[in-house]
């Protein structure tokens, strides 16, 4: 499954900063995958793109940073399925 996940930091003081920059610096990311990983230009959080096998592995792969991070997590699709999706339910209604 791929996720759309973005964050905020929880904690931007300068000692949460630094505590979360050391901890980055160490982590290996998993089990989730990083597809994209970017932080915001305003320095409030970022986004990343994650693929992972099951909702339990993404709660795994960011499990680490809920003391300093706000997450947000959606499944996301390629636009090709998520439109033949759209257009079957619309179908469906039409036809009803």
């Amino acid at each position: 499954m791929l996720f759309h996940v973005t964050w905020d930091f929880i904690d931007s003081s300068e000692a949460g900063q630094k505590r979360s920059t050391h901890l980055l610096s160490k982590w290996q990311p998993g089990p989730g995958e990083f597809q994209g990983f970017y932080g915001f230009a305003d320095g409030r959080g970022g986004v990343a793109l994650v693929e992972a096998a099951s909702v339990t592995d993404l709660a795994k792969t960011i499990a680490p940073w809920t003391p300093f991070l706000k997450f947000t997590a959606r499944p996301i699709l390629p636009i090709r399925e998520s439109s033949e999706i759209s257009a079957a339910a619309a179908a469906w209604r039409d036809a009803q």
